[in-house]
């Protein structure tokens, strides 16, 4: 089979070469300068465009007088707030790159990413501060600042009241040529190695992506909406949402630490927005649960859902719901993409509710291939023009240049074609039909998905394979469609010194011990099982579905014997 490129059917976008600081602030749809751009869904604090750019100055001015030099790298260590995106730009103000850390993390992960990152300063909210100080005992070259307040416990300023009372200067110019090698941001991507991979955003990466949004959403883009979020600001998927979108069109988002449903639907009815951006637990939420009875969500027309599979039954469910409950349509629509694509890859726009099955078409100047990844050819189409099953390829001026300081991720999360071309290989099978609609089938890879955020099977057994009592340990994802969400599930192999032990009193203290050592995402949430050996293959590969399928048979309760 010839190489099959699926191109977008939009009009290209012409990328620009300027740093993200500059293109987000250039404020095209000239928003007034007393608009509240970021609101506390609790507090009621506000920061207004003119607050986001003062601010952003003078903190940018602070970290340079604090040593900050061009191509540094500072981790951002927080949940959302108000004060999320001046850090962020205040960090790229100064010259440097932002790393945004889950405030979901251990001392332990925390201490991954910075070594890996090799960041030179740790920002951190107060709330998570005491396991910023436990981390960087052991790192004592990396300096912390204090997010939040107005001075730490030892008299500190910290980065919010530098922000507010340091000079307010000009911001460290990027040279057009330097869009594409320099890098705005650094997330961090799982894979299935065990450790997570800092993805290279450049700023010309963000700025592609954003005008990709653009030509995708054109209604979206001339400002004066409000958002309501929960989305962490530290995963790409909110951060190109709400520190870099709302910003550069003037919305007023309206920001939640974390979700809370009462709090959420509370803001939902208070500020009224005709669109919400979600993942499938939210969406299993307004689906389900009671207290959204409680609450009148008409304003809403488009609920979005990325990040992991939405179902159509629920996605029909929600609409449903909600045609009874307010007498209004609301459509339940998904996007597709990845940190490695900025994230926005493929969309489906509400005026092709024909396509609602599909995570939608390919975004402006985005190229695909579906190819077997046993044989690296391209799949053949159907009489219908549907490509068969495939891996999932993409290339764009959104995808990102690789992954940070680890060339062998590289090399094996890229593909070059005869031409020299390099595309991204996705790691997901799916499918794309004539008109260039997408549809995602499953994963190579063995990553499990909870509620969105990723869970890398081979770092918690890793984890486990610590503990004194264990020989051998698997983890696999298994779908719950109550909860809509992948659960993490282990299996362990007991040594022969631990086997006099009680089934329960194991399970129950590995338990106890994992919980202890990971971020709450990644608890074994399915269950954890004592089996009597880890199955593999010739070659040692962990047969993963022959797991799967025992927890389909057999109706044990999690910690007996299978």
């Amino acid at each position: 089979m010839p190489v099959k490129v699926y191109r977008s059917s939009f009009p290209d976008i012409k990328p620009v070469d300027i740093d993200l600081v500059k293109f987000v602030f250039s404020n095209p749809n000239n928003t007034p300068e007393d608009r509240p751009l970021y609101v506390d869904a609790i507090t009621g604090t506000v920061r207004t465009f003119a607050d986001v750019k003062r601010r952003t100055k003078s903190l940018a001015h602070a970290l340079r007088e604090r040593g900050t030099k061009p191509r540094d790298v500072i981790a951002f260590f927080s949940p959302n707030s108000v004060d999320y995106a001046i850090t962020c730009y205040g960090i790229m103000g100064a010259g440097a790159t932002v790393s945004p850390v889950s405030a979901a993390y251990t001392p332990m992960e925390l201490q991954a990413q910075l070594e890996t990152s090799s960041a030179k300063i740790l920002i951190a909210h107060s709330s998570v501060i005491e396991i910023a100080e436990k981390t960087l005992r052991s790192m004592p070259h990396v300096q912390l600042i204090q997010a939040n307040g107005d001075r730490d416990k030892h008299g500190n300023p910290t980065a919010e009241s530098l922000a507010a009372t340091s000079p307010v200067t000009d911001l460290v110019s990027i040279e057009p040529s330097e869009s594409n090698e320099r890098l705005s941001f650094m997330c961090f991507s799982s894979g299935t190695t065990g450790r997570a991979k800092g993805v290279m955003t450049t700023h010309r990466n963000m700025v592609s992506n954003l005008q990709q949004w653009h030509v995708h959403f054109p209604e979206d883009v001339v400002g004066n909406a409000t958002h309501v979020t929960f989305l962490p600001l530290s995963h790409i998927y909110g951060l190109t949402n709400y520190v870099c979108m709302s910003l550069l069109v003037g919305n007023t988002v309206v920001v939640l630490p974390r979700f809370d449903p009462e709090v959420f639907l509370e803001n939902l009815q208070k500020h009224k927005p005709e669109m919400c951006v979600v993942v499938p637990p939210v969406m299993l939420f307004l689906a389900k649960h009671p207290l959204v009875e409680k609450y009148d969500l008409s304003s809403l027309k488009r609920l979005v859902s990325a990040a992991a599979p939405l179902s159509v039954e629920l996605r029909r469910e929600v609409e449903q719901r909600f045609k009874k409950l307010y007498g209004t349509k609301v459509y339940g629509l998904q996007a597709w993409g990845m940190t490695e694509t900025s994230p926005l890859a493929t969309a489906l726009h509400v005026s092709r509710l024909d396509k609602q099955h599909t995570v939608g078409n390919i975004t402006p100047s985005m190229e695909f291939r579906v190819v077997d990844p046993e044989t690296m050819k391209d799949v053949e189409t159907d009489s219908n023009g549907t490509s068969k099953q495939g891996e999932l390829w993409c290339r764009g001026p959104n995808v990102t240049t690789g992954y940070y300081r680890n060339q062998e991720a590289t090399d094996n999360g890229f593909a070059r074609d005869e031409n020299e071309k390099l595309w991204l290989r996705t790691g997901d099978i799916g499918t794309i039909d004539k008109e260039g609609f997408l549809s995602i089938v499953d994963r190579i890879k063995e990553l499990i998905k909870y509620k969105g955020l990723q869970v890398i099977p081979s770092e918690l057994e890793g984890k486990l394979l610590e503990h004194p009592d264990i020989a051998d340990a698997c983890v696999v994802g298994i779908w719950v469609e109550e909860q809509a969400t992948e659960l993490p599930v282990g299996f362990i192999v007991v040594k022969p010194s631990a086997k006099a032990k009680k089934n329960k009193a194991i399970i129950d203290g590995v338990q106890k011990w994992l919980n202890s050592r990971v971020a709450n995402h990644k608890k074994l949430r399915g269950g954890l099982y004592i089996v009597d050996e880890i199955p593999k293959s010739a070659s040692g590969k962990i047969l993963r579905r022959q797991l799967k399928d025992s927890l389909k048979t057999k109706s044990a309760a999690a910690g007996s014997k299978l």
